[in-house]
C-alpha cells in the first residue's frame, strides 16, 4: 500500500477531489529501486502472548421481508429489492453512532486519562535516574486503562497532538504509548500484549535523559553528536534493571524492544542495523509511532510538521524502513488527516481534525474555526460521515493560517502546549 494505492481509491470516490493524495505527482506511484522484502506474512509469535486474535464478527442484520401480497396487488406491485451490502453497512454504522456517547463526555474522559499518562511519564522519567523503582505495576495498570479506553473512545488519540513545555520527553513518551497501543489494537494483538507494548513505548526513551543537552540542542546534530546520541537506546534498556517489581523474563523482552525501536527493516537504523524478522515486532510498532510523534511535534531546532505530511512520509517508507502491515495499521489509526490536522473544507471553512472515524481515511470529525473569509466563528463539530456533501479539500499549513488570521494562529500555537492546571 502506497500513495499510488490511495490514488486508485480516490478514483473510486474514497478520497476527496481536493485531497493532496489525489494530486500526488506520478513519481509517487513508481518504484525506482528493488523494494526490500516487507514482512507481510503474519508477525511472528513471542512468549508473552499471541500476536493476533480473530476479530469478532458483527451479527448479521436480519433483512426485512415484506408482507405477502394477494390478488391484483401481487400482480402489479414491483418486488422490493434485497438490502445491498453497502446499505447494510450503513445501517450498522448508523446504529453504532446512535448509541455512541456524546462527544463532550468522550472528550472529558480522554482528557482525564491523557493527564494520567503525562503524570506517570513525568514520574518515570524523573525518577529513573534516582534509584530503584517499584512502579512497574502502576505503569501496566495505566497501559490497561489506555487499551480499554481506546477500544471504545478514539478521542484519546486526539490528545496526542499536545507537547509539554518543560520537557518534550514527557508528552513524547505518553503520546508514543497511546499511538502504539492503538496500533496494537488495530493489529488485533492480545490485550496483554497491547498492555506490555504500552509499557515499552512509555519507557522507550528513558536513555535520552543521559543525552539531554544534545536532545535540546538548537540546531541539527553533527555526525559525531548523532553517533553519540544513538547510544540512548542501550542506555534506556539498561535502566530497566532498576525496576524491582518486574519479572526477569518480561524485563529481558522489554530491553530487546527498547534497544530495537530505531532499527529499520532495510538495515538503515541503529544500533545494530538489523533487518526484517531480526527486529522485534513490538519495536517496529513503537518505531513508527516514535517517528510520527517526533515529526509532528516541535523541537528546539525546527517547527512541527503537518500531521498529514508526516503520515505521507511514513507511507513512503513502507517496505523500505517500515513493515507494510504495521504501516497499514498506523494509517487506519491515524488516517490521512490525523488528529490536530488543520484542513480546508469544501465549504471554504477552516477546521481542525478532532477525531478519526474508524474505517474512513478521509472523513473524520472536525471542529470548524474560521469562515471562508478567515474570520473566527463559534466553534462547531462536524462529523464528515454524517455530512457527505462536505469534504476535506486540502491541508492548511501554519504559514497560511498566520496570513489569514494572525491572532487565531497565535492562540492555536499556544494551545498546543499541555498545561495541566
Amino acid at each position: 500500500m502506497r500513495f499510488s494505492d490511495l490514488n486508485s481509491r480516490a478514483k473510486k470516490g474514497e478520497v476527496p477531489a481536493g485531497s493532496p493524495v489525489r494530486n500526488a505527482p506520478p513519481e509517487c506511484a513508481k518504484k525506482t529501486e528493488e523494494p526490500v522484502k516487507p514482512l507481510d506474512a503474519a508477525i511472528p509469535d513471542f512468549p508473552s502472548g499471541p500476536l493476533s486474535a480473530a476479530a469478532p464478527e458483527r451479527p448479521a442484520v436480519p433483512e426485512a421481508h415484506p408482507a405477502p401480497r394477494t390478488g391484483s396487488e401481487a400482480d402489479t406491485a414491483p418486488a422490493e429489492p434485497p438490502i445491498s451490502r453497502k446499505n447494510r453497512q450503513r445501517k450498522h454504522e448508523a446504529a453504532d453512532r446512535a448509541v455512541e456517547r456524546p462527544f463532550k463526555e468522550l472528550d472529558a474522559q480522554a482528557r482525564e486519562i491523557y493527564s494520567r499518562n503525562i503524570s506517570l511519564a513525568k514520574e518515570l522519567i524523573t525518577q529513573a535516574d534516582l534509584g530503584y523503582l517499584k512502579n512497574y505495576d502502576s505503569l501496566m495498570r495505566l497501559a490497561e486503562l489506555n487499551s480499554g479506553t481506546l477500544s471504545e473512545n478514539q478521542s484519546l488519540l486526539s490528545y496526542t497532538r499536545y507537547a509539554t513545555p518543560d520537557d518534550y520527553l514527557y508528552a513524547h513518551s505518553a503520546n508514543v504509548a497511546v499511538i502504539s497501543q492503538a496500533m496494537g489494537l488495530e493489529l488485533k494483538l492480545d490485550k496483554s500484549v497491547v498492555n506490555f507494548l504500552g509499557f515499552c513505548a512509555l519507557a522507550h526513551d528513558l536513555g535520552m535523559t543521559d543525552y539531554a543537552e544534545l536532545a535540546r540542542k538548537e540546531g541539527p546534530l553533527t555526525d559525531a553528536e548523532y553517533a553519540e546520541i544513538t547510544r540512548h537506546s542501550a542506555s534506556g534498556a539498561a535502566k530497566l534493571d532498576r525496576f524491582m517489581d518486574m519479572e526477569p523474563g518480561l524485563r529481558d523482552r522489554a530491553k530487546k524492544v527498547i534497544v530495537q525501536v530505531h532499527e529499520r527493516i532495510d538495515a538503515g537504523g541503529y544500533p545494530d542495523r538489523l533487518t526484517n524478522e531480526e527486529i522485534d515486532p513490538l519495536a517496529q510498532i513503537i518505531g513508527i509511532a516514535d517517528v510520527y510523534e517526533a515529526m509532528s511535534h516541535p523541537r528546539s531546532w525546527r517547527p512541527a510538521g503537518h500531521p498529514h505530511n508526516v503520515i505521507k512520509h511514513i507511507i513512503d517508507k513502507e517496505g523500505k524502513g517500515f513493515n507494510s502491515k504495521i504501516v497499514k495499521a498506523a494509517l487506519e489509526v491515524l488516517s490521512l488527516y490525523p488528529p490536530g490536522s488543520m484542513v480546508a473544507l469544501s465549504t471554504g471553512e477552516t477546521a481542525s481534525v478532532v477525531k478519526v472515524n474508524a474505517g474512513s481515511l478521509t472523513r473524520p470529525t472536525v471542529a470548524v474555526w474560521l469562515d471562508p473569509d478567515g474570520a473566527q466563528v463559534p466553534v462547531r463539530l462536524v462529523d464528515l460521515i454524517e455530512h457527505p456533501l462536505t469534504s476535506i479539500e486540502r491541508i492548511v499549513e501554519e504559514k497560511e493560517l498566520t496570513t489569514r488570521n494572525p491572532k487565531f494562529a497565535a492562540r492555536r500555537e499556544l494551545s498546543r502546549w499541555w498545561v495541566d492546571w
